[in-house]
């Protein structure tokens, strides 16, 4: 054998080696980070600064949070992105929501006090009892674009509406085509069921909220109404300044609709 192929040999040997240990530890670390979110629980602050890097990275940004451990969670991340493998754990659990949210329209005309409001199809009418099948494609989209507003444990009002609000600015730099594209749907679907209405001048998209009960949990707690929070307002026939989407997105801290400028391509 010549020192060619035995140098071939040995270095082959060495690379399939070390892939073979890389993956084992890439296995073992990205599936510990996706307990550690369960196990830390009863420690809110270190269980939320572990959610947030892992959320940033996910998210294409580098978390700082963690130092030392942010960038383990980064690197391990994006190995997982780039190898189309990523140990999430996805199926109901471990991480399961505590509410589950729906999109609504409410449609407003210049010349009316008055507004009419379309519910989401998905949205049941007795939350306690019910059950969906076919409309997957719509219902897919529509939980693609809706968000929900929680609080964090230990978290207050004010900071919670300012987290709400980069939630927002965030969906709609991201999603404001694909939700005025809904939206237009919707007012298509509308105007099929009352021709005689005129096209509205403002969408107002909301959120409405239904809290998910623990097991055994009161009734009661299964059925209270939904919170209702606005996440942005569509004028079909409005010109919107080019330097801004065209879709304004609102503000839980002032409580107003603003307009959003493009993202930039280093955000």
């Amino acid at each position: 054998m010549s020192t060619i192929q035995t140098i071939w040999r040995c270095g082959s040997g060495i690379a399939l080696g070390t892939f073979i240990i890389w993956q084992l530890f890439y296995f073992t670390v990205a599936n510990s980070l996706e307990t550690l979110e369960v196990v830390t629980l009863r420690y809110p602050e270190t269980s939320s600064a572990i959610t947030k890097a892992l959320d940033d990275s996910r998210a294409g940004k580098s978390p700082q949070a963690l130092g030392g451990l942010s960038s383990l969670i980064y690197a391990v991340d994006k190995y997982g992105q780039v190898t189309e493998q990523p140990q999430r754990w996805s199926l109901f659990a471990p991480n399961i929501n505590d509410q589950t949210s729906f999109l609504a329209c409410e449609f407003r005309w210049h010349d009316s006090d008055q507004s009419t409001w379309l519910l989401s199809d998905n949205e049941p009418t007795d939350t306690s009892n019910y059950l969906r099948y076919a409309g997957n494609r719509v219902r897919s989209i529509e939980q693609n674009l809706t968000l929900s507003f929680s609080f964090a444990p230990g978290e207050t009002e004010e900071a919670a509406r300012r987290r709400w609000a980069d939630q927002i600015r965030e969906k709609m730099s991201t999603d404001f085509d694909i939700l005025i594209t809904w939206t237009a749907s919707r007012i298509y679907e509308f105007q099929e069921d009352f021709p005689d209405m005129p096209t509205p001048d403002e969408v107002i998209i909301h959120v409405r909220g239904f809290e998910i009960g623990a097991p055994g949990a009161a009734t009661a707690s299964q059925t209270s109404p939904p919170y209702c929070i606005p996440l942005a307002r569509w004028e079909p026939a409005a010109d919107y300044p080019r330097e801004y989407l065209p879709i304004e997105a609102y503000d839980p801290v002032t409580e107003q609709f603003v307009n959003q400028p493009w993202a930039s391509e280093s955000e």
